[in-house]
């Protein structure tokens, strides 16, 4: 990019400087999106790519016009001869011509799309400010609460921890810099956040704090009332949600299920007379309802990405420097090498670990499964079908015939199977776990802040909470309370217990409880206020479910549908019509190229093509995840492939 930058630099730096008034709103723009580029930076890049691709395009425009249109003549399109010299130089004044219209468009939809850019990140960082000012707003509000630590301590303690509280904890840490950078007092630096800030609630909020702080109100309260005031907005905000998923599920059951559905069967119909819907139903089948169905899934992506990718590592943030004053002797002249034997000998351990407990490894990461099953799916793949095509040499696909396609779809369905299953059921064994923490999590504070409240330490409170009830946390919890009574220190005893269970929600919960126990005695407080949080997103989770579920049983519905009309078809209707032109009705002529087991091959790839794609939406429905759709998927295409198996 150095050299993107020094070129647009050189070729547009001075118009851009020259005009930079004309670029005020998106200068406000960029600073919003936080792309983190001057504003005459980002127009002459803008300046400079579009240059780029309008090069591009003339260059194919000329090409085409050259090669691909010389056979066109000025009277084809309405030109005299009472201009000889266009005859004469026609060609090249329509390549000339074509490439000057694809360097227009080409510059104009480069230029517009790098223009549109800033406010589409900004869009986005607004979003994902808004989803996480909840936890935001609960952290400071619980810090504050606890007492020990002021506002800017409480501010440089959450932006510490912004991979962990998301997009408006990062907001806080622009905060921080500010005053810790540029020297500017907490005021200057929350008023300079609010212009910078994409969201209008985060700014709100930004408002309301500086309003407090200068008029010396409790800061307490606010962070209580507006953490109150953020939740009953997310519920608010959910049911919004759910209408809007209840409209797209409407929208893709008649766009994708019920709209190919019809076609197909008029297709059908008109197929009996007309050979050419063939190619109609073929680009139905294989191109409109895939395409669509990933069109569509990104959709929902956009409207459902709340699970933000956990770190798979543990991060040691302090290293021992106590004693770096003291100087140490030489050692053995083979210490060297008993270090590296020992370093060698720990990754030996780790790995021994990992290949004698398995169901561990793959419980906890359920992506390590593929490593075996996909290199195993390919290798009965390719056996399997080895012996009806030759795969090295790709003349033979022109041989395919119904008969052989049919066995090489059973034999690609049964390797989607070795490929899918094995993971379907560890991501399964990973979700109910995850599920039982999160919904013990919150008893689990519960007691540890009743017990604190009696004058119990945090240490001792959490022995004593192993001989109450909480479910599948007892094992972790007595894993905490060894490497407690082994010397570690409760700090680093908490992050090894959050680092094992690898939840969102016990990431937030852990790390407040870990900041609180270092900056106040108050933990009763805080303890109540992080039980309160985790039972909240437990009761909208479930709330979440419940309404999912209805969305998954009608996909599940319109499918069915799908599948006994795509049955019928095939079973039924399409054999009752008469084998040749002999049995026709008067008046109704069939087409001599009608091919009953090409239509039935072609109603099972439809089952299962639409099986397939109705399974993924399912799972970004229902979990929110696509990967959690491919037990929809296999269950689906197992009901098509059973039912066209064995009754047909």
């Amino acid at each position: 990019m150095d050299i993107i930058d020094t070129a647009a630099h050189l070729i547009f730096g001075k118009y851009v400087r020259r005009h930079i008034h004309r670029y005020e709103d998106q200068r406000v723009l960029i600073r919003k999106a936080g792309l983190g580029m001057l504003i005459e930076q980002y127009i002459a890049q803008t300046y400079f790519f579009s240059l780029l691709i309008a090069l591009i395009a003339g260059f194919i425009g000329l090409f085409a016009g050259y090669y691909l249109l010389g056979n066109v003549r000025p009277h084809m399109l309405g030109v005299g001869t009472e201009y000889p010299w266009i005859w004469s130089n026609f060609h090249i004044l329509l390549s000339i011509g074509l490439a000057a219209i694809f360097s227009i468009i080409a510059s104009s939809l480069t230029y517009y799309i790098f223009m549109s850019i800033p406010e589409v990140q900004a869009n986005v960082r607004s979003t994902l400010i808004n989803q996480s000012l909840p936890h935001t707003t609960a952290y400071l509000y619980a810090m504050s609460h606890g007492g020990g630590m002021n506002l800017i301590d409480i501010m440089k303690s959450l932006a510490q921890n912004y991979h962990i509280y998301g997009s408006a904890a990062e907001e806080v840490g622009f905060i921080v810099k500010d005053m810790e950078y540029y020297g500017t007092d907490l005021l200057q630096a929350i008023d300079r956040a609010g212009q910078r800030t994409p969201s209008k609630k985060f700014k709100d909020f930004l408002d309301g704090l500086t309003s407090i702080v200068t008029s010396g109100g409790d800061v307490t309260s606010y962070l209580k009332a507006k953490n109150d005031q953020y939740r009953l907005t997310a519920t608010k905000e959910q049911k919004i949600f759910f209408e809007t998923l209840s409209v797209l599920a409407e929208v893709y059951i008649s766009a994708f299920v019920a709209g190919p559905l019809f076609l197909i069967t008029i297709l059908v119909v008109l197929g009996l007379v007309n050979s050419s819907s063939a190619s109609i139903l073929n680009l139905i089948v294989y191109m409109i309802i895939p395409i669509g169905t990933v069109i569509f899934l990104l959709l929902l992506n956009s409207l459902t990405n709340d699970n933000p990718k956990i770190p798979d590592f543990y991060v040691v943030e302090k290293k021992l420097n106590a004693f770096s004053h003291v100087e140490l002797k030489e050692g053995e002249p083979d210490d060297e090498n008993k270090r590296k034997k020992m370093y060698y000998y720990t990754k030996i351990i780790k790995f021994v670990d990992k290949v004698t407990n398995p169901l561990a490894l793959f419980t906890n990461n359920p992506s390590y499964i593929l490593f075996i099953t996909v290199p195993a799916s390919l290798i009965y793949l390719f056996y399997a079908i080895n012996a009806y095509i030759n795969v090295a040499n790709i003349i033979y696909i022109n041989s395919f015939n119904v008969l052989t396609v049919s066995i090489v779809d059973d034999q690609i369905f049964i390797a989607l199977i070795i490929l899918l299953v094995p993971y379907i059921i560890f991501d399964e064994l990973r979700s109910y776990r995850v599920k039982q923490i999160e919904s013990n999590i919150p008893d689990f504070l519960n007691n540890l802040a009743s017990i604190n409240e009696a004058g119990i330490l945090l240490v001792d409170a959490i022995v004593m909470s192993m001989q109450l009830k909480i479910g599948i946390l007892h094992s972790e919890v007595k894993r905490l309370v060894n490497d407690i009574s082994w010397g570690t220190k409760l700090d680093d005893a908490l992050k090894k217990f959050e680092f094992r269970i690898r939840t969102e929600m016990t990431r937030r919960i852990i790390n407040l409880i870990i900041k609180a126990n270092e900056a106040t005695s108050d933990l009763k407080s805080v303890l109540t206020i992080a039980a309160h949080d985790a039972d909240i997103q437990r009761q909208l989770k479930k709330e979440r479910n419940a309404e999912m579920f209805v969305y998954v049983f009608i996909i599940y519905i319109s499918f069915m549908v799908f599948l006994f009309i795509v049955y019928i078809l095939a079973a039924y209707f399409l054999p009752a019509m008469p084998a040749s032109t002999e049995g026709t009705i008067s008046g109704l002529s069939l087409s001599t190229t009608f091919d009953l087991e090409k239509y039935t091959l072609l109603f099972f790839h439809a089952a299962m093509i639409q099986g397939f794609c109705s399974g993924l939406v399912a799972g970004k429905m229902g979990s929110g995840s696509i990967h959690s759709g491919y037990k929809h998927s296999i269950m689906m295409m197992s009901i098509a492939y059973l039912l066209f198996t064995f009754f047909i």
